[in-house]
């Protein structure tokens, strides 16, 4: 049960080689995939669809009924998958001795190594926990649970070496380049932004640098509510488009990618695969590519540690920002990453060794010694007198429990062993782990709440406030997130016709633009025409401000993002919205230096965001005990 075999995703991969490796290993295969709608055979397995989107959750039981499966193996995340504690499934399951087996990743920890409580009362319900990399073994038997550890795998016939390296690059139109790869699906985890910085950075110095992206531009997931970012106009704004180029027909869709022979193509004619998303559960790309001799990078965190140590570069961790669990994300040292690239392309000896070595790395992994294992774990499951550990019950008596069920026979005992389920418990226990929780992994970033005193008020994502003199720089950064809407004081407008996605907002006072500023997630100020005090109001209010060196507020509060022109706005901008750890940092500083050196009135301020807030009813305010 995971992504269905035609999804072109990591997912999708495992679920194609580990399924139809099973069914040759001859096991009776049945996929219940994600993406499926009709049932259909698929390389001697049975795929059946799911009746909603809801990962399976309606389609689950009944197929368990009709299928009366032996073991039940769900390959995906954690928290993805209480509903398999639910009464009914699990008394189904139970009936049956069919035991489920959780195939999962862990893609990064709390400070210390530690997982948030509900993952772990999730993975207490687990018959048998399968971790997909040494450090998700390590992390989840640190917090005192036994897992067994089976590992993505690779296929070394079709992701192997070249021939020649350089006639792998003239066949895909990359002569004469030193070609860097990075197989990362359009999504905030994977961090395409860090990506095009570190590449633009080294590209300046070596013009025959290329950057080859298997992804999607269109991806789905860039229209979602927690990514909105057009990949083609950061490729423009970074000027680095004629050096970077896509997989053609790749679209993440079922049955719409491209096949792996094709994949491996890019693979074998890359110098280095490159990966800077900000934490990954195993990192098929990493072992894909040490297997075809290109040399793996990517962050010194989560399994891709361990992917690409002694062989690749592990890029040191410059930020740490979190997801709503409050799991770490680490975003890759952009100048780390330059140097060791560098240091690769100046030194083709080393590279060269380095490529050898990767791929007498990724031996050990090939698709059949994996298979080896899923079979061997399942066929010592199999030959379990009982697969299921015995569920503890407590007998009662028949009139503690349904006294109107049956009536009373003399001479007849009966007696009733419960077990006590309680529906829903570890949903409650997952969103009470978010509660409060703000996720980080999102482009363009978010912030915290506005906090004044005991008042709150929600950032509106995406949400700008615009100076008179800066709608260039809200436009460039609006064709990269599409998101983006502003706001812009009338005071400092001439006129009420602005471009599109901005709102002309009528103000007497400075004083008047405080609801619309605690809402906004960043202020634009590089024309100098919005007032101090207002920008002393950003401060309190943690909207970092990129802005004019004129300004005396400005140079107190954030030097870091004084701007020389529209097009250093721009890319302060950019940078602060791809990277919610600077961001964050920026804002508290902001907070704590506007506090120090000019100690606002707090309370008074308080009643006029509730004021502003009566006269709008835009959006819903909280108070905090």
């Amino acid at each position: 049960m995971s992504d269905s075999p035609e999804t072109p995703s990591g997912f999708g991969n495992v679920t194609r080689f580990v399924c139809e490796g099973l069914a040759r290993r001859g096991h009776a295969v049945n996929i219940l995939g994600w993406q499926t709608r009709k049932t259909h055979a698929w390389q001697g397995c049975i795929v059946h669809p799911t009746a909603s989107h809801a990962l399976g959750s309606e389609a689950l039981f009944p197929l368990l009924i009709r299928q009366r499966p032996e073991v039940v193996i769900a390959l995906g995340d954690v928290w993805w998958l209480p509903y398999f504690s639910a009464p009914h499934i699990r008394r189904q399951m139970e009936l049956m001795d069919a035991p489920w087996v959780l195939y999962f990743p862990i893609d990064g920890d709390m400070q210390g190594e530690r997982l948030p409580d509900s993952w772990l009362a999730l993975l207490r319900e687990v018959d048998f926990p399968v971790a997909m990399s040494q450090y998700g073994k390590r992390v989840v038997e640190g917090s005192g649970i036994a897992c067994q550890y089976i590992p993505h795998g690779v296929d070394l016939n079709v992701f192997c070496p070249p021939e020649n390296r350089a006639d792998a690059k003239a066949r895909i139109g990359a002569d004469g380049k030193f070609l860097i790869l990075s197989d990362s699906r359009n999504q905030p985890r994977k961090l395409l932004p860090r990506l095009l910085d570190v590449f633009s950075q080294f590209s300046t110095r070596h013009p025959d640098a290329q950057l080859h992206l298997h992804t999607d531009p269109e991806d789905e997931f860039t229209r979602s509510g927690v990514y909105s970012y057009d990949v083609r106009a950061d490729l423009c704004h970074l000027g680095i488009q004629s050096k970077v180029s896509f997989t053609p027909g790749l679209k993440m869709k079922p049955e719409a990618g491209v096949p792996l022979s094709e994949l491996a193509r890019y693979y074998q004619a890359a110098d280095v695969h490159l990966l800077a998303s900000s934490g990954e559960g195993f990192g098929l790309p990493t072992l894909q590519a040490a297997a075809a001799g290109a040399v793996p990078m990517a962050g010194a965190y989560s399994a891709s540690q361990e992917l690409v140590e002694g062989h690749g570069e592990a890029i040191a961790i410059a930020e740490w920002s979190e997801n709503a669990f409050g799991i770490r994300r680490g975003f890759i040292e952009v100048e780390d990453a330059v140097e060791k690239l560098n240091s690769l392309y100046d030194n083709r000896v080393e590279l060269a060794a380095r490529s050898r070595r990767s791929r007498e790395f990724s031996l050990a992994y090939d698709w059949k010694r994996i298979i080896d294992q899923w079979d061997v774990l399942l066929r010592n499951i199999g030959n379990r007198r009982q697969r299921i550990a015995a569920t503890a019950h407590r007998a009662v008596s028949l009139a503690s429990v349904a006294p109107r069920l049956f009536p009373k026979i003399d001479g007849v005992n009966i007696q009733v062993n419960v077990v006590q389920r309680q529906y829903g418990r570890l949903e409650a226990n997952l969103l009470s782990d978010l509660r409060g929780g703000l996720s980080d992994a999102r482009v363009p970033a978010f912030q915290q709440p506005c906090q004044i005193g005991r008042l709150r008020v929600p950032r509106r994502p995406g949400h700008l406030g615009v100076a008179a003199g800066d709608e260039e720089v809200f436009l460039t950064l609006k064709r990269i997130f599409p998101i983006l809407d502003g706001w812009m004081p009338l005071w400092a407008c001439l006129s009420d016709s602005v471009c599109d996605g901005l709102t002309v907002v009528r103000l007497d006072t400075w004083q008047a633009a405080r609801y619309e500023l605690a809402q906004s997630v960043l202020l634009l100020n590089s024309s100098g025409d919005l007032p101090d005090e207002l920008l002393v109001d950003a401060g309190l209010f943690g909207v970092a401000c990129v802005g004019s060196g004129a300004s005396e507020v400005q140079q107190k509060l954030w030097p870091e993002l004084v701007a020389e022109d529209e097009r250093d706005a721009a890319s302060l901008a950019r940078e602060l919205l791809t990277n919610p750890a600077r961001l964050r940092r920026l804002a508290e500083q902001a907070a704590a230096e506007c506090r120090r050196l000019y100690a606002p009135d707090e309370a008074t301020i308080m009643d006029c965001l509730r004021r502003l807030h009566q006269e709008e009813k835009s959006a819903p305010l909280t108070s905090i005990a």
